[in-house]
């Protein structure tokens, strides 16, 4: 899991917006409060990213022109796990980590993170979900591999045409900063374009990214039409549903209340997710990366690309603050990529027209908009309800011994969604859901104010109830319904300080508890350490460890 964390600064509205600290000092202040936390490394391509003794991995999220702006977002995700169980542990611990480093940071402000989707400006960010499945099979698969291999072709030959490119970009760089006076670090890449007048970094930018156009155009063709295309098929249906039941919803400027705002800012079903601002269900930017960033340094990277498993991330994901939430998220589909990969799929609904379904079902929560589909008409309980039946049979054909995690998801994934159908039959029976769903929680909360409310009183508990401190609204509730936690203080607090030693962060964490204060620098990516200077420089490789 990827959740990207926004900062708020207490009081900022007595503060004028030149005194406010910038985005990437905010970054850096939490960055070293992690740091006195546990052992951390740089990032491998990128070395203000930090991967931890945890296993997780913070990353800034702002593009480099936007460095000293105030505000900005805090990136961190999770150790990869192989159970529910686990993921929700880690995402809590990440969740705590974030936290105390704002508690902890030394910026002279009072530094508070929100857990949310959207801030009170409109601007959507959150989590992604990543699972490892099969990227394609039989012709499929070969069709896919050809496209990678072409893929690496082009990759030589960006790189060779965005090297004078690069280069003049540097000189005109370089010229301003000798103009205004100014001394030249590269120890601070994005303290380089801070220099260059915006009508000037803005075409040279634009540049790179035409060299890159091509790469970006066959990608583009490979996610909308050879990768994942089984599992697209028959998730849609259900991502797009699931904000009804693990939507943390969101007021609008216009004070409409809706169910996500990552819903609402979908446009797409499959794409790239950033190169023109497109947010769709299924993210392929890692790919992105890889062919037009990563490729600078290492070519040999994209081996992994001809892999059978590859990485299948999703956007359509809030970030939810209910534990029972969260882990229905990510066991539900766990439980769904095991059902379609062994091919029990054969009664699961289709969406005709899945960006106006989504639309149409985030902005009803009262939950009575139904949408087109291969079996008529639904709602989005009644998705939800066909893909649990399916999901139950599924369990119920394999083995005993064999079923895992499973059917305690399938408990959760039933409570979750009693609890949204108790309160579409009646709309005062909200008690099972409060502090388990995290939309219908947060609407109670606003209807407390009354009709009368203003739009700021109201979009204050919005935005309140994602707060991670002692003073965010659900963290009271936790103080007040102690029984919506599903995992313990102490659990939590393990996985702070070390992955689960069956997934394959186990290695990385020890190698970054031995190497972190060693005079024997490393750096990390997911796959792979580099260990050493010069000639010593040795390349570790993180081998998957099997579950036992």
């Amino acid at each position: 899991m990827e959740t990207e964390y926004a900062t708020l600064i207490v009081g900022s509205d007595q503060i004028e917006q030149k005194d406010l600290p910038a985005s990437h000092k905010v970054y850096s202040a939490l960055c070293d409060a992690i740091r006195r936390d546990q052992p951390t490394v740089a990032g491998v391509f990128d070395h203000e990213q930090l991967f931890l003794a945890n296993g997780g991995a913070v990353t800034f999220e702002s593009h480099p022109t936007m460095h000293s702006n105030p505000g900005g977002f805090i990136e961190i995700a999770t150790p990869e796990v192989r159970e529910p169980t686990e993921l929700l542990a880690c995402q809590k611990s990440i969740d705590a980590l974030a936290t105390d480093a704002a508690a902890d940071s030394l910026t002279g402000f009072d530094i508070r993170i929100l857990k949310n989707s959207s801030d009170a400006l409109g601007h959507v960010y959150g989590c992604h979900e990543n699972y490892q499945t099969d990227v394609a099979s039989g012709i499929w698969l070969l069709i896919y591999r050809g496209f990678i291999l072409l893929l690496w072709a082009m990759q030589v030959i960006s790189l060779v045409i965005s090297l004078p490119v690069m280069a003049g970009i540097l000189c005109v760089i370089l010229l301003c900063k000798l103009f205004k006076g100014q001394t030249v670090s590269l120890d601070r890449p994005q303290d380089l374009f801070e220099s260059v007048p915006g009508w000037l970094s803005n075409p040279l930018l634009g540049v790179l990214r035409c060299v890159h156009l091509p790469t970006v155009i066959v990608l583009r063709f490979v996610a909308r039409h050879v990768s994942f295309r089984r599992q697209r098929k028959y998730l849609t249906a259900f991502l797009v549903s699931r904000v009804a039941i693990c939507g943390t919803g969101v007021l609008d400027p216009s004070g409409r209340y809706q169910l996500s705002a990552k819903a609402m800012a979908i446009d797409a079903v499959s794409d790239m997710g950033g190169f023109k601002g497109e947010r769709p269900i299924f993210v392929h930017g890692h790919w992105l990366g890889q062919f037009c960033a990563k490729s600078f340094f290492s070519l040999a990277s994209t081996k992994q690309m001809f892999g059978r498993k590859q990485r299948f991330q999703i956007g359509l994901s809030d970030s939810n603050l209910s534990d029972l939430a969260e882990y229905v998220k990510v066991g539900s589909v766990s439980l769904l990529l095991d059902m379609i990969e062994s091919k029990h799929r054969a009664k699961l609904p289709l969406l005709k027209s899945p960006l106006k379904a989504i639309h149409r079902i985030a902005t009803d929560w009262n939950l009575v908009s139904r949408v087109a589909t291969n079996r008529g008409e639904m709602s989005a309980l009644d998705i939800q309800k066909a893909y649990l039946s399916a999901a139950e049979n599924f369990v119920a054909s394999v083995p005993a011994d064999l079923r895992g995690e499973a059917p305690q998801v399938l408990i959760r994934w039933r409570e979750l969604l009693n609890a949204v159908l108790a309160f579409r039959k009646d709309p005062s029976d909200v008690s099972d859901a409060i502090g388990r769903v995290d939309w219908l929680t947060k609407r109670v909360l606003i209807d407390e104010l009354g009709t009368d409310a203003e739009w700021a009183a109201r979009k204050k508990v919005d935005l309140r109830y994602h707060e991670l401190s002692n003073d965010g609204y659900y963290q009271q509730l936790l103080v007040t319904v102690p029984g919506i936690r599903l995992v313990e203080n102490s659990e939590i607090e393990r996985r702070r300080r070390s992955p689960p030693s069956s997934s394959p962060a186990a290695r990385r964490g020890w190698l970054i508890r031995e190497f972190a204060d060693s005079e024997e620098i490393m750096q990390s990516d997911w796959g792979f350490a580099v260990i050493g200077h010069g000639r010593q420089r040795r390349r570790v490789q993180f081998t998957d460890v099997q579950h036992v």
